[in-house]
């Protein structure tokens, strides 16, 4: 079998990790290979990685560098769900990338092994995306299966490897990132995943990594997971025959050539903007929030963000503001250099995204460094340029509450340029985000329907998700959604006498509350108990996620953003009954930045319930998780309070 990584052995010691490296990895391919054994800790899995070792290497291909990456995984499977797991494979395909050198077998519980054979590969499509497919045939409990391939890749400064997945735990994995010598590249681990210090090795730099026993990280309620993978991240740093000590591709260097990218003009491009500007009307509010606002709305009404739209000219001013079409690069360009003509100050911000991998100061990955605000140190407060969706002074939610790269203009003499430093984008704090509702509950005349008016109320956050339906979104499908967010209040289709007030985007500015109120007919929330009415009243709150899982906690929690929920809901209640369990209405959980308490109070025939909930935090470590817990589960327990009404 070749040898694909290096062909040289050498084991050094990384005191700070205390972990050996072994720097040669030949793939071992045996004609007569022998099953694993699965330690206990790993029992209950349905498959167990036992090996997954790659390599990147980077080298001349001809005239130009190419990358070459080699994948060898062996998986030992346990029961059915394994078998359905990996009993076809599928290999993708990257664009401008080339798959060779396929190998896969199966080896039986017995011993016998069955190869797949290169008449069984096929190319397949799906989504959109190539893949090379093949069956492993006589995949069975206890069996394993092993396959090794190998992808030549275009050149690329910024790479990144997972040794973790949400299933598949995983007991030996092992990485080599090799370069010609003269090509020095960086690389940190991270979630215990070791790598070693670059390292010379004939006319090769190698850095190597690995882990054992990587359990597995499935997907949790409230958890952005990816972030917690077990992984290395890599870029290219130094060119060593080339002014050796000065690193590369830097974030300083990312700050200037972004603020370059972005605010750079002609004269071309500032005859265009003087005539788009001349068309803008006057800001009703001239404070200088209320001119970002009405600027940002103007724009993103007037111009469609084509996130699609390339090689035709979306980041070029005049084009944009002639066809009212641009990509992202176009609208942030055009967003700076109107805030710029309009003597409105700002920052750019090249923003981490909690749903992903957050950017690191100490490892410059400039791939992860997509997302574009804008900050304005007059106000504060942020834009997020290339979304319609979202209106100043709210971004994107998982945008905020991370770490960002500002880019703070700098200007010496005649030269502008950007110096980039670190900061974190603040989210927006917790009551200025609510998801609340009023709840109106009588009898019909018969006692068998509840007749509900319900109100909700949202603000901050909590509204943002739902006005993009009345801007984006025909009537008829404004309507569709309205049943749907009012039939929550007791889960009842039977709604009517819809309302809908403070719908528009730019409501947002003055976070003014988005209500929605109905009539809804709520026959399921009474059950006739002969002399006894049932009423479920926990219902109204509609249906609330549950957190009673079996398996410990592994990620901490982490909130889309932070918000509050206030409840009120007042029960009439029907001429010559009484209500035998008030008191099951009364619950206090509460913690110092989360709780839910509800309470009642009662005037004559009324009873009114008042709920709380808050999360006032994004983040709960491992450490609060239970806590967290016991909040989310207390408004599912509330949801199952039913009322006993009875005549005396």
């Amino acid at each position: 079998m070749r040898t694909v990584f290096v062909a040289a052995s050498l084991s050094i010691a990384s005191a700070c990790a205390a972990q050996t490296f072994d720097y040669t990895t030949p793939v071992s391919w045996p004609d007569h290979p022998q099953l694993h054994t699965v330690p206990p800790a790993f029992g209950e899995a349905s498959a167990v990685t036992i090996l997954d070792e790659r390599s990147t290497e980077f080298r001349k291909d001809g005239n130009e560098f190419a990358v070459f990456e080699a994948f060898h995984k062996i998986v030992h499977i346990r029961d059915d769900k394994g078998i359905e797991m990996f009993n076809k494979m599928y290999l993708p395909i990257r664009e401008g990338s080339e798959v060779t050198n396929i190998r896969a077998r199966t080896i039986l519980s017995s011993g016998k092994v069955i190869d797949v054979t290169p008449d069984k590969i096929k190319s397949t499509e799906e989504d959109g995306a190539q893949y090379r497919q093949f069956a492993m045939d006589g995949v069975e409990k206890g069996s394993e299966v092993e396959y090794y391939y190998e992808e030549k890749r275009p050149f690329y400064l910024f790479g990144s490897e997972f040794f973790q997945s949400g299933e598949v735990p995983c007991l030996r994995a092992r990485y080599l990132l090799i370069s010609p010598a003269g090509m020095k590249f960086s690389a940190k681990g991270y979630n215990g995943f070791a790598v070693s210090p670059d390292s010379v090795i004939g006319d090769k730099r190698v850095i190597a990594g690995a882990e054992d026993n990587i359990r597995d990280l499935p997907e949790e309620k409230y958890s952005f997971r990816d972030q917690y993978l077990a992984r290395v991240d890599f870029k290219l740093s130094y060119n060593m025959g080339n002014a050796a000590s000065v690193r590369l591709y830097t974030w300083k260097d990312l700050g200037k050539r972004a603020y370059d990218f972005y605010t750079t003009r002609t004269d071309k491009d500032d005859k265009a903007l003087d005539g788009f500007i001349g068309k803008i009307p006057a800001a009703p509010d001239t404070s200088l929030g209320g001119r970002i606002s009405y600027l940002e709305d103007y724009v993103k009404t007037h111009i469609d963000i084509d996130k699609k739209l390339t090689g035709s000219g979306g980041d070029l001013l005049p084009q944009i503001l002639n066809t009212h079409t641009a990509n992202d690069e176009g609208v942030i360009r055009l967003f700076a250099a109107l805030f710029d003509k309009m003597g409105i100050p700002f920052e750019l911000v090249l923003a981490s995204d909690r749903g992903g991998i957050p950017l690191d100061p100490e490892l410059e990955d400039w791939d992860r460094a997509e997302n574009v605000l804008l900050f304005f140190p007059g106000t504060g407060a942020y834009l997020d340029p290339t979304q319609d969706a979202t209106r100043y002074p709210l971004i994107r939610p998982t945008m905020a509450g991370g770490r960002g790269l500002f880019l703070k203009t700098l200007s010496l003499g005649s030269y502008t340029t950007a110096l980039a430093t670190f900061g974190m984008v603040p989210i927006a704090p917790w009551d200025s985000s609510g998801l609340n509702m009023e709840a109106d509950l009588r009898f019909s005349t018969g006692l068998d329907t509840l007749l509900v008016h319900g109100r909700q109320i949202m603000t901050g956050y909590g509204a943002a998700e739902y006005r993009p339906i009345y801007t984006f979104l025909p009537k008829d499908k404004q309507d569709e959604a309205n049943k749907d967010i009012v039939k929550s209040i007791g889960n009842s289709a039977d709604v009517s006498n819809i309302n809908v007030s403070h719908s528009a985007m730019t409501e947002a500015f003055h976070n003014t509350p988005l209500v929605i109120e109905a009539d809804i007919r709520c026959p399921d929330l009474i059950e006739n108990a002969g002399s006894r009415l049932l009423v479920k009243i926990g219902e109204v709150i509609g249906t609330q996620t549950e957190m009673y899982q079996e398996r410990p906690r592994q990620l901490p929690a982490e909130m889309p953003f932070p918000h509050e929920e206030n409840r009120t809901i007042t029960l009439h209640v029907p001429d010559g009954y009484t209500v035998r369990n008030l008191k099951d209405l009364a619950m206090d959980v509460s913690f110092p930045n989360m709780g839910f308490t509800s309470t009642y109070a009662q005037n004559g025939s009324d009873v009114t319930v008042s709920i709380r909930e808050t999360y006032k935090s994004i983040r709960y470590p491992l450490e609060e998780f239970e806590h967290f817990k016991k909040v989310i589960n207390a408004s599912a327990d509330f949801n199952k309070v039913v009322l006993v009404l009875e005549k005396p």
